[in-house]
């Protein structure tokens, strides 16, 4: 997977970031100027949609064309994307460091527990709705998307955390998000069975830092 080692450098929403050492109890290592930290392990809950700074909604696609002069009688179960919305963060394992001294220090990240995410939806999907949506999502919105990404162990990153600050780093997966609906479409070119969902792929891995 030669997209473990992407740092995306995107800052991370309020209120996703980790109680300062202070809240918690594990402390970071202290260091002298020119050492590094290394980190320590969050103990707050993983996320599984994690907001990604800079992300926005897109816009409302078309219903798919059909009329009496289609061939509606090679009709059957289809999958329909009506707006490709912002994309998640799956975290698979968060970290810290807080430097308490007056000078900058260097930091260092590693990733050290893993997980996999998988095609899925907000209702329960057949394998065969599934395929559909991994097509669907790979053609039009994301080349990227994969049907299951476990994310990679021992990738790092690192960087200066300033005087008197804490820089947090979550390592996970990033999820393709799309609103849309299954449905089946019948000889007599009317659509049925029509279920609203929520569906999301894999598409890569990388740090968030903040």
């Amino acid at each position: 997977m030669h997209a473990a080692a992407v740092m995306t450098g995107l800052l991370l929403m309020a209120g996703a970031t980790p109680a300062l050492a202070d809240d918690l109890d594990a402390q970071p290592p202290t260091a002298d100027s020119g050492e590094v930290l290394t980190g320590v392990e969050s103990n707050e809950p993983l996320q599984e949609d994690l907001p990604i700074q800079g992300e926005v909604d897109g816009p409302k696609l078309s219903e798919p064309a059909s009329s009496s002069g289609s061939h509606c009688s090679e009709g059957g179960p289809f999958v329909h994307i009506t707006s490709n919305v912002k994309n998640t963060m799956s975290v698979k394992y968060s970290t810290y460091v807080t430097n308490n001294k007056s000078y900058a220090i260097d930091y260092s990240f590693t990733s050290q527990k893993s997980g996999t995410t998988t095609v899925g939806a907000s209702l329960t999907l057949s394998g065969e709705f599934k395929v559909m949506w991994l097509g669907k999502i790979k053609a039009e919105v994301n080349a990227n998307a994969s049907k299951s990404w476990t994310s990679s162990l021992n990738v790092g990153t690192s960087g200066k955390v300033k005087a008197h600050s804490t820089v947090t780093g979550d390592y996970g997966i990033m999820k393709e998000n799309i609103k849309g609906y299954t449905a089946t479409l019948n000889g007599d070119c009317s659509v049925t069975n029509k279920k609203n969902m929520t569906v999301w792929a894999p598409y890569r891995e990388g740090w968030e830092i903040n």
